[in-house]
């Protein structure tokens, strides 16, 4: 199903692989929103590495216990060049978007406003066996 102008629901799935997958099927109307002005910005495919995750990948990712990955108002996205990974954050700053993770293959956007810190930009680093 088409989610936006630009992405399709299953970009967004949990890649858990688990029958008993708990994460949200769809992700918050928002991000998409976002997600539609940030490809329309930096004029370019935008390719989600991870959206939607259950509470069990998100752990086996290392991520927050109480990442927006969970309830779907955070995504990655991948970076191929910092040539791109700067159009994309000069984009984003100019959306307003106040949570940023900058790792070596990807950017992290995200939307939460209710349990994690606002106006934050952070450096990640790849995570061994991953």
């Amino acid at each position: 199903m088409k989610l936006g102008r630009w992405f399709q629901d299953s970009e967004f799935l949990c890649r858990c692989g688990r029958i008993e997958c708990e994460a949200p099927k769809t992700p918050a109307p928002a991000l998409v929103a976002l997600l539609d002005r940030l490809r329309e910005a930096v004029a370019a495919p935008l390719i989600i590495t991870s959206g939607l995750r259950c509470s069990m990948w998100n752990a086996h990712l290392g991520g927050e216990p109480l990442s927006g990955h969970l309830t779907g108002t955070e995504a990655d996205l991948s970076c191929p060049s910092s040539r791109f990974r700067y159009r994309l954050l000069v984009a984003a700053c100019a959306l307003g978007v106040r949570r940023l993770g900058l790792y070596p293959k990807h950017v992290h956007v995200g939307l939460d406003t209710t349990a994690l810190p606002l106006d934050v930009v952070w450096l990640g680093a790849v995570k061994e066996g991953l």
